[in-house]
């Protein structure tokens, strides 16, 4: 499942639910420019509302850190366009998180007697993980769960038909892993396990899963379990944002602890 935001416009992204990936910090956006900088990340530079793009680089920021300067494009026709737009739309990429920003009030300047489009650096910047690129393992501090629902067992055997809470190990937009003891489930590729609950921090989750791997390990303590690779089966949109957020959130946070080290 992919965000509809490839033509999204930038004002709209509140109401598709994703101002929660807004960056708006002056420090951490100019942090971001320079990484970009740095690595010559490939720019996709949209004129709106001419309908026209090309590829760039930004190649460095004002000695006040105030202003971008994007390599120019060597057409003249859409250089021309580019000076005219209401706003550009730079879209990019930086260790598979897509990023995204506005430019407004450009113009022509030559740096070092290089012809580039300086702008304003952006207030706000777009920092999404792409839904099918990142595979988040979840920090054991975060003790994050799934509750299976009770299984129905043949007649004669003994049910007690309580649900089970097993941790999560890693989780997508599109899935999550977990491990349940060896003797609850008898696993196939396929099946299905409707009406779990996955508890992210301060929200409970309806979801269905279907087991797409599975395996078995030895714990530390001698115990045997299985782990199954489970993906979600017609997840809701807002499910959806709220895994998405989730997984953003610690992300930063685990960032943010390597840096702290």
């Amino acid at each position: 499942m992919s965000l509809p935001i490839d033509n999204l416009p930038f004002d709209s992204l509140q109401e598709q639910g994703l101002e929660e990936f807004l960056l708006r910090g002056n420090r951490q956006i100019r942090q971001l420019l320079q990484e970009l900088i740095d690595k010559r990340a490939l720019i996709s530079v949209h004129l709106i509302p001419a309908g026209l793009s090309f590829l760039s680089t930004i190649l460095t920021l004002s000695e006040d850190e105030e202003w971008l300067f994007l390599d120019a494009s060597q057409n003249e026709t859409i250089h021309r366009h580019c000076l005219q737009a209401e706003r550009l739309l730079c879209i990019t990429q930086l260790n598979k998180i897509r990023i995204q920003f506005r430019l407004d009030n450009g113009t022509e300047v030559p740096v070092e007697g290089h012809l580039t489009f300086a702008a304003p650096i952006p207030e706000e910047v777009l920092r999404l993980q792409r839904r099918d690129a990142f595979r988040l393992q979840v920090p054991l501090s975060h003790n994050l769960k799934c509750i299976l629902p009770a299984r129905e067992h043949k007649e004669g055997q003994e049910d007690q038909k309580k649900s089970i809470e097993v941790p999560v190990i890693d989780i997508s937009a599109g899935g999550l892993s977990i491990e349940i003891p060896a003797s609850k489930i008898t696993p196939t590729v396929g099946d299905h396990i409707n009406g779990c609950q996955l508890k992210l921090p301060g929200d409970l989750i309806g979801l269905d899963l279907e087991i797409r791997n599975h395996g078995r390990r030895i714990q530390s303590n001698g115990k045997e379990v299985l782990r199954l690779g489970c993906s979600f089966v017609s997840i809701h949109t807002q499910a959806a944002n709220q895994i998405q957020r989730y997984i953003y959130q610690a992300e930063r946070e685990i960032r943010a602890n390597e840096v702290g080290c």
